[in-house]
């Protein structure tokens, strides 16, 4: 059985993250004061946007889950710790089911365990060597084709003809303005992933029992 599985992050708070940020340099063409200082708080604004893609910056806010034909579970709460408990065991119990998800080699699964490595959750034994064991199913690689091309989801997604909810809204952005929005959307994207597998060849069906 293929179970699905989608994760969203946040960035921490800026108080705890401001030392990690680097020191921008301007442009040796930028002359005038101001000028220099407007593009330093724009570049400081843009790393800030983007703790969230960092474990060391950034925290799991909620990941979404599904198994064939039920619909989408998702794992949220106000304590990170807690999130990665509840999905590390989610996978001990389903330890003999394929965990299936986009970009999870790269950067989901990595960012979950140093998440749990910050919070001294115990990570179940997923490792074989310095690889994933076979438990996980990468539809990102699985794009490559034994390539190194990249895709976002949003773009695969539309090459098979499959409708995202509020695809153009991030989760953060949409969880401040509409929290079941939000979830609505990741419940969406989890299902998404799986039609996307489903196209690929490498996710059963739903309703079938062929493989």
């Amino acid at each position: 059985m293929e179970i699905v599985f989608n994760v969203e992050t946040d960035g921490l708070p800026r108080d705890e993250i401001q030392h990690l940020m680097p020191e921008f340099s301007a442009p040796s063409n930028y002359k005038d004061a101001e000028k220099i200082q407007t593009w330093k708080a724009r570049k400081q604004e843009e790393w800030f946007l983007d703790a969230p893609s960092s474990a060391l910056s950034g925290r799991v806010m909620a990941i979404g889950i599904q198994k064939p034909n039920q619909t989408p579970l998702v794992i949220i709460d106000s304590d990170e710790a807690d999130i990665l408990r509840q999905f590390w065991n989610y996978y001990r119990s389903n330890a003999d089911c394929k965990f299936v998800g986009f970009n999870i080699y790269a950067w989901a699964i990595p960012f979950l365990v140093r998440r749990s490595w910050a919070n001294r959750v115990i990570v179940p034994k997923i490792l074989n060597g310095r690889y994933l064991n076979g438990n996980f199913i990468d539809l990102l690689q699985v794009w490559g084709c034994g390539t190194f091309e990249k895709a976002s989801l949003g773009n695969i997604a539309r090459f098979f003809g499959i409708k995202r909810k509020d695809e153009e809204i991030n989760f953060n952005a949409m969880w401040q303005i509409s929290p079941s929005r939000a979830i609505e959307k990741l419940k969406s994207d989890v299902l998404s992933i799986r039609r996307i597998g489903e196209a690929m060849g490498v996710v059963r069906e739903e309703d079938s029992d062929e493989w």
